[in-house]
């Protein structure tokens, strides 16, 4: 089997597979249907990169072109590995990564559980560090919330959290994209006057599930 992938590029930017672990089994999820790949890559870890692994990866990236931007995002959430994030994201912005510009913008694709993940607020840990915050939020409604994000033991009631999480993360990141799959039994024009009543901004993501590896 080809060796599996930390770090993985799409459309310009280098995007960061630190976790397979997740809180929720979202019914929209390509990870099963397609085998933990993505685009040619391999995102099923044998074990999590420690940060060691992970500069390297990004050093050797780097080394072959600039990327417009890193993102933290696999078949797992990635506020589960929080604190490496962060750790990162401060060797960064002090400029201690060859090749990597201090300023370079830092993504984070999340389901917004973050908070509870980590049992503190850790978006006020994110101002200076992380630019921007795309949240898989989905829908409105906290029972339609509990049927398409299917949450872990434990995170059952997290739908309060993630909209706890987005207004925190507005005070402290400078761009919150609140997300959406387009699925046909969500009143999606409900969810984006919900990020335009915040002052977030909205996205509207395409079902992948017929499309191509």
């Amino acid at each position: 089997m080809t060796k599996y992938s930390v770090a993985y590029e799409y459309n310009g930017a280098l995007y960061l597979n630190i976790t397979n672990r997740c809180p929720t089994l979202c019914h929209f999820c390509i990870k099963n249907k397609w085998k933990m790949r993505y685009r040619n890559y391999n995102l099923k870890l044998e074990k999590e990169p420690d940060l060691i692994e992970v500069l390297n990866e990004v050093k050797s990236s780097f080394r072959k072109m600039d990327f417009k931007e890193i993102v933290f995002c696999g078949y797992g959430e990635p506020t589960m590995r929080w604190d490496l994030i962060r750790e990162f994201s401060s060797l960064v912005r002090k400029g201690g990564i060859d090749g990597v510009s201090l300023d370079k913008r830092i993504r984070i694709n999340t389901n917004g559980l973050g908070n509870l993940i980590n049992k503190r607020d850790i978006t006020c840990e994110m101002r200076g560090l992380i630019n921007s915050l795309n949240v898989s939020l989905n829908t409105i409604d906290p029972v339609q919330w509990a049927y398409i994000m299917k949450p872990t033991k434990g995170y059952e009631n997290g739908f309060d959290s993630v909209i706890d999480f987005i207004k925190k993360a507005k005070e402290n990141v400078e761009e919150v994209v609140v997300c959406a799959v387009s699925l046909k039994e969500v009143n999606v024009c409900a969810v984006e006057r919900f990020a335009n009543q915040l002052g977030v901004k909205f996205r509207l993501r395409p079902l992948l599930d017929y499309e191509e590896i």
